[in-house]
């Protein structure tokens, strides 16, 4: 851990995975854009790998949904039919190859056929040996539950500066999700 783990921001922690001074930094692979355009050169030099788990055969890693696109309901006639066909474009191997061309991967593609540029970073070719080989891979509980506990993210920083113990912490996590779901009025909590 980093004396100023605490305090330390975003760009404080990339720039220490850039120069060399810090080993692994959890995040999101969006943020290899921000990494590369303040640390020119280290494309090739950060990978990626998932947080170690109980058992490295099973270790896995979690991915954020890719963005999506939406057509409003309201949208009638010529429009909609103009909306569709640019969805069907971005939805196509032609479409990631335009958008690989126009800015840089962070993560890999979620339309069957599309294959990623030889220069994405190393990190995301990383991750695409995770979603590549089967059950080594799986979306973020935001993806796969209808209820977040609010207190979520203050469990997590808990948990990653060893303030609380990672089984206390999904005791305390599903406790925020029943209260959570219990203010919804959600049925069966």
């Amino acid at each position: 851990m980093n004396k100023d783990f605490a305090s330390a921001k975003l760009t404080d922690g990339l720039n220490k995975l850039a120069k060399g001074q810090g080993a692994q930094y959890p995040i999101l692979s969006a943020m290899l854009s921000q990494l590369i355009a303040d640390n020119p050169g280290t494309e090739n030099k950060i990978g990626l790998f998932a947080i170690p788990g109980a058992d490295a055969a099973k270790n896995g890693l979690t991915v954020w949904a890719p963005n999506g696109l939406y057509i409003p309901s309201s949208t009638t006639g010529a429009k909609l039919e103009a909306a569709k066909k640019f969805l069907g474009f971005v939805a196509s191997p032609e479409g990631c190859e335009s958008l690989g061309t126009a800015t840089q991967p962070t993560g890999p593609y979620a339309v069957k056929g599309c294959k990623l540029p030889e220069s994405v970073p190393q990190a995301v070719k990383d991750m695409q040996t995770y979603i590549d080989k089967p059950g080594a891979s799986s979306l973020a509980l935001e993806f796969l539950s209808p209820v977040k506990g609010p207190a979520l993210e203050q469990i997590c920083v808990e948990v990653g500066s060893g303030i609380r113990k990672s089984d206390a912490a999904a005791k305390l996590y599903d406790e925020d999700v029943k209260k959570q779901a219990q203010q919804l009025g959600l049925e069966g909590w």
